[in-house]
């Protein structure tokens, strides 16, 4: 009876010690989210197949790295700490930088859509130029105003070095100038552009009022340069996680389609 006893008693302690250890890992799986998502080309709609998206985690540091993208473009990548994200593009020869954020929530899964936005060879060279002062000094010079429209709040510059693009963040400073703003809006000749590289001038809103010979920077955002030294292309977040839903559900064909989310 004792042994029996004794036998019901070590059962009892297994039992209990691997339902805590269950909990706990529970616990520890709860405190990660997932990224799917899916990578096209420039176009916004056409998949781009064996991009490998890298990501990091800005309070960590730590880098990951998804498998790569399959023939609908999706991509997953598990596991990840709850925190703000940066990422990075590797598509075969091609290395694609992006200026975007995205954010990972314990216990939810984060869905992104990826453009990939190729540059042509002065854009390539004047980005690499850019991002080389940025790992070096936060900031890099990019040129100078030339002149400022008061009436329509535009900063007219000079692109002397590497090149300013949409979504950059400038920092235009004089003798009493001395700003930061996010580029939301750009012209080149009286068109709007994505880019103006060297040798040309760029008309940029200006959140304040500058003068002509102000420095005009291009600075790393939240102080965290660029992945790839000399990208040939930038990576743009053209989705988050409301719009993709739908295209998870459309291209239920892929094996990283998550449903029941």
């Amino acid at each position: 009876m004792r042994r029996d006893a004794k036998g019901v008693s070590w059962g009892l302690a297994l039992a209990l010690i691997l339902m805590v250890s269950s909990s706990v890992a529970r616990a520890q799986d709860t405190g990660t989210g997932d990224l799917v998502g899916f990578v096209y080309g420039e176009d916004g709609s056409t998949p781009v197949s064996g991009a490998v998206i890298v990501v990091r985690n800005l309070t960590t540091g730590v880098f990951t790295e998804a498998s790569a993208s399959d023939a609908l473009g999706a991509f997953k990548i598990t596991g990840l700490g709850p925190g703000l994200y940066a990422l990075g593009v590797k598509s075969a020869s091609r290395t694609f930088n992006s200026q975007d954020f995205f954010g990972i929530t314990a216990q939810r899964t984060s869905r992104l859509a990826i453009s990939l936005n190729a540059y042509d060879n002065v854009a390539a060279a004047g980005a690499a130029a850019v991002i080389k002062e940025q790992k070096e000094k936060g900031e890099a010079f990019v040129g100078r105003v030339v002149r400022y429209h008061p009436d329509s709040k535009e900063a007219e510059v000079l692109v002397e070095i590497g090149l300013i693009q949409v979504e950059d963040r400038v920092h235009v400073k004089g003798q009493v100038t001395d700003f930061y703003q996010d580029n939301r809006s750009l012209k080149a000749y009286g068109t709007k552009t994505k880019r103006v590289t060297s040798g040309y001038t760029a008309f940029l809103k200006t959140v304040k009022p500058c003068q002509e010979g102000d420095f005009v920077y291009v600075v790393c955002k939240r102080g965290v340069p660029p992945f790839f030294l000399a990208p040939l292309g930038i990576a743009a977040i053209v989705a988050g996680a409301v719009p993709l839903s739908a295209s998870f559900e459309e291209q239920h064909a892929s094996p990283y389609t998550i449903r029941n989310y």
